[in-house]
């Protein structure tokens, strides 16, 4: 009986929890506005998005407030696209592990930037430099762990990529409610501190990430056999002549060596090959959408959310109510590290969907429930449709969507059509974090109403375009995709009998 724990040793798990760092480093960025937004006497103070009010002694929203969200919510996302672009012109030169290695440097430095400045300008540049280096590991990372996993395992080890940013997400929005609620003398050193933390998992990545081994994919890319064979027995801790690893390097190589006597596919050949363009707007739609749906509008803005349409106090309710919905999207992220290969990834993005539109149209009715009601009992339903958003979101489009696009290219055109993926998932980002604020400003809880609409596209789309891919060999996608219908039909049908065959010895 072969079991999933047969396939993962110590110096795998290792490998992929490393790599998986960098995108717990951009979950971190991701959540830490949501708390900071909502540090009215110190972040928001001394950038401009709120001021003292004498009369009301409080803190109240400046008239530029949505302006200055708009500038430093998607100065990290611009810095992504810059990333992600010349991570394109790194990944087949220099390697998986070089590139990491740079972004693990520019990442310490865009942090530290973030936590030395004093204007708004400054803090953008910091985030700007940050996003760089989220869109160099962002690329690099899903597609390092799908080129060192075994095949039987490559969803699962995927998912922890994801598991990773949810936990960015989770450990940004405890420290800085924990400096909302326990540095309330000294304003200054209250942002600075939770803005400081995300240099701890910085600093961790910077140092471990010199610990990792380059794939034995882009070694064999580079014609050096005996190294790809070396780093592969080394991963899997068997030697270099143990049968089963001798297996997978002779059928990993043998397929590479086919697939590279074309050389590293052009620009043309991409944008012209009808398979292999269909791939690349696909994972282009999906990854504009895996940010469409609305997750990045709850993640910025959710204690917003809480004390707009909710009147629940961010100061007494809201931050650790940020903060329960991302430790348990944490939490419920992995489960799905177990049944995506049972479940495969195509249901999980349609149902995922489906589900997500459900829950903002759900909120959107709440919201004006509480609003014309004022029973606080809608509020409370409201806040737990959030957290549902969040659990369907982390075991579906979160998990899936990287794991579907770091299967699917060949490798001598997997840098240049997952880059152009990371670019569509960086523009859609960008579209949510710097509109959201204004379109609730001038619509109100109706936004969610949008966000339902792009979950109905997405559930649509995934439909009707994409295909399984649990199980199969990444050598072996051109099949799945191929032109030859009839070809592709009998592959399907003999991948779906070995896979069915495989869960039932588990």
């Amino acid at each position: 009986m072969v079991r999933k724990s047969d396939y993962v040793t110590k110096r795998l798990l290792f490998s992929v929890i490393i790599a998986s760092v960098a995108s717990l480093i951009y979950g971190w960025e991701v959540g830490m506005l949501n708390i900071l937004f909502s540090m009215r006497g110190s972040f928001g103070n001394v950038f401009g998005l709120y001021e003292f009010d004498r009369q009301k002694k409080t803190f109240v929203e400046t008239e530029s407030k949505p302006l200055r969200e708009m500038i430093i919510t998607p100065s990290f996302i611009i810095g992504g696209i810059f990333g992600s672009i010349i991570v394109l012109y790194l990944m087949d030169t220099i390697g998986r592990i070089r590139c990491l290695r740079i972004g693990s440097i520019i990442y310490f430095i865009g942090g530290l930037i973030q936590v030395l400045c004093k204007t708004i300008a400054v803090l953008c540049i910091g985030r700007f430099i940050s996003g760089i280096a989220s869109g160099i590991t962002l690329c690099i990372c899903p597609l390092f762990i799908s080129e060192i996993a075994p095949k039987q395992i490559r969803g699962t080890l995927g998912i922890v990529n994801s598991l990773g940013l949810q936990g960015g997400m989770f450990l940004a929005s405890l420290c800085n409610t924990l400096c909302l609620k326990f540095i309330t003398k000294n304003m200054n050193l209250q942002w600075r501190t939770a803005v400081g933390c995300q240099m701890i998992p910085s600093l961790f990545f910077l140092i471990f990430v010199w610990f990792l081994r380059e794939t034995p994919r882009y070694l064999l890319l580079k014609r050096d056999d005996e190294k790809a064979l070396d780093n592969l027995a080394y991963i899997r801790q068997r030697p270099t002549t143990d049968p089963e690893v001798a297996d997978e390097f002779n059928e990993m190589n043998g397929k590479l060596k086919v697939e590279l006597s074309e050389g590293m596919a052009s620009w043309k050949e991409i944008f012209t090959t009808k398979s292999i363009i269909y791939r690349v707007v696909i994972v282009s739609v999906l990854q504009l959408l895996h940010m469409l749906v609305g997750i990045n509008a709850i993640g910025y803005y959710s204690t917003q959310i809480y004390s707009k349409y909710l009147n629940i106090s961010p100061q007494k309710y809201g931050a650790w109510l940020a903060t329960l919905n991302n430790v348990i999207s944490f939490i419920c992220t992995v489960p799905a590290m177990r049944y995506i290969e049972n479940f495969g990834r195509k249901p999980l993005l349609k149902w995922g969907a489906f589900g997500l539109g459900c829950c903002m149209v759900a909120i959107c009715v709440l919201c004006h429930l509480c609003e014309v009601t004022h029973k606080s009992v809608f509020a409370w339903i409201c806040v737990i449709v959030i957290y549902l958003f969040g659990i369907i979101y982390s075991w579906s489009w979160s998990s899936a969507v990287f794991v579907f696009q770091s299967e699917l290219f060949p490798l001598r055109m997997r840098a240049k059509a997952n880059t152009i993926g990371g670019i569509f998932q960086y523009i859609g980002s960008m579209i949510v974090g710097a509109t959201t604020t204004t379109l609730m400003k001038f619509f109100g809880y109706y936004t969610f109403l949008i966000y339902a609409g792009f979950c109905l596209i997405a559930f649509i789309f995934t439909s009707l375009c994409v295909r399984e891919t649990k199980g199969i060999a990444l050598e072996d996608m051109d099949r799945l995709y191929g032109g030859d219908i009839e070809a592709r039909n009998e592959f399907k049908r003999d991948i779906n009998n070995c896979f069915e065959t495989n869960v039932k010895e588990v």
